[in-house]
């Protein structure tokens, strides 16, 4: 029986002492019987799935955060300084890029790529309609004007071969995002910016750790742009981002715009900006980096779990699955369509106490600080039904199969009344 408290418990060893041994501790203390029935019980019905626990990820890495802060703290080097230095390190050799630059958020990572290449007034900007706010607002407060192009169904990715008719005397980068933590398809995409003479920047916010054709995310376009959100897979206590590129002019031209365009110090030959990364979230990232891998692993189980559960369940008639078009997806968001019943999914599911969430209701072409662009419904019909249609589920690394399991089977009450 110790043996199995063993195994159960994940421990290494159990050592019994008798009840006198606790005297005056508020423990428990159990029979053998006790013991055995405990063993013998079921699990507890799961009674909600959170979209994401953001307390529960650090627990295993409480004590790597706190040493590594702890290091911090007694260094005196809360900006920038050597902490970040290895963090860039290490995201550049984990990204297959030949340098990173750290910076102060994902919105910021953008801006500072787009600044680099001097890109400003009268410019254009290709990228998608449907994705963050930030892909296009960065193009805006860089004083270039976003050009929009619809997505592809199925990847809910830019579509490559709408990008060429885009693009005009003034278009100076394009800017595919490789949404939900699936790359864009980038081989046409690349080789149009090469006969184009055009830039290529990554919004890779979503995708660390992802891969189109055995290449990572942000080390494919001139620069790559991530987030460390802390709600995206390698993420920190609060903002944080970088910048990956292969280009050593770039790499200096950022480092340079990153502290208000100053080089050497207090002598500013361009106007950059405060995009400094703290060395107190570089901290969180590196601790979190080393999880990274198998963090991502049981992300794609669960991606992969949740297919067979709905395909047992026979809800594909109802449901669109979304699948893996070029490996490595790490499913930043695990991303159903439910069709014209979206909505009401949705507040079912949340009855059931399940989290969940609509990346994005209402794409950017149609939002009120873009009127300006002239875009009205029905121009990208591809990323209007995915902000009708799409419905992000639980797949965090903590998501365990029995709350998946009860995901599947609410959605199936829902579809099937079983």
């Amino acid at each position: 029986m110790l043996a199995r408290l063993v195994e159960a418990c994940g421990l290494d060893a159990v050592v019994t002492l008798s009840p006198e041994s606790f005297s005056g501790l508020n423990v428990e203390v159990l029979t053998p019987r006790q013991l055995q029935e405990k063993l013998n019980a079921p699990p507890e019905p799961v009674r909600e799935v959170r979209l994401l626990d953001i307390a529960a990820s650090y627990h295993e890495i409480l004590n790597d955060v706190e040493k590594e802060m702890s290091e911090t703290v007694r260094s005196g080097y809360f900006i920038l300084g050597p902490k970040v230095s290895r963090l860039e390190e290490r995201m550049a050799e984990y990204c297959q890029a030949e340098y990173s630059v750290g910076v102060s958020s994902g919105t910021d990572a953008l801006l500072i790529a787009l600044m680099a290449l001097g890109v400003g007034p009268g410019d254009e900007v290709i990228t998608t309609p449907y994705t963050f706010f930030a892909t296009a607002g960065s193009i805006v407060r860089a004083g270039a004007k976003p050009v929009f192009v619809d997505i592809n169904d199925i990847t809910f990715n830019i579509k490559p071969e709408h990008i060429e008719r885009c693009i005009t005397p003034n278009t100076k980068a394009i800017i595919p995002v490789h949404l939900y933590g699936q790359c864009a398809d980038m081989e046409p995409i690349l080789q149009l910016a090469k006969q184009k003479g055009l830039a290529v920047i990554e919004d890779a916010a979503q995708a660390i750790g992802s891969e189109y054709k055995n290449k990572p995310a942000g080390s494919m376009g001139d620069m790559g742009c991530f987030s460390f959100f802390p709600a995206k897979n390698l993420g920190g206590f609060g903002d944080g981002g970088l910048v990956t590129t292969n280009s050593k002019e770039l790499y200096e031209q950022l480092k340079i715009h990153r502290v208000h365009g100053g080089k050497p110090k207090y002598y500013h030959k361009v106007m950059g900006g405060n995009f400094r990364l703290d060395a107190l979230q570089a901290d969180v990232v590196s601790a979190k980096l080393g999880y990274l891998e198998g963090w991502t692993e049981k992300r794609r189980k669960n991606a992969q779990t949740y297919n067979q559960l709905f395909k047992n369940a026979a809800l594909t008639p109802f449901i669109q699955l979304p699948p893996e078009v070029f490996p490595r997806h790490v499913y930043n968001q695990y991303v159903i369509r439910a069709g014209n019943r979206r909505d009401e999914l949705k507040s079912f599911l949340n009855e059931k106490r399940i989290g969940c969430e609509i990346y994005y209701p209402i794409p950017l072409h149609l939002q009120d600080c873009f009127k300006s662009l002239g875009c009205k419904n029905g121009d990208f019909p591809e990323s209007e039904k995915a902000a009708r249609e799409t419905l992000a589920l639980p797949i965090s690394h903590e998501v365990s199969q029995a709350q998946q399991e009860y995901v599947v089977a609410m959605i199936q009450q829902f579809f099937l009344g079983e």
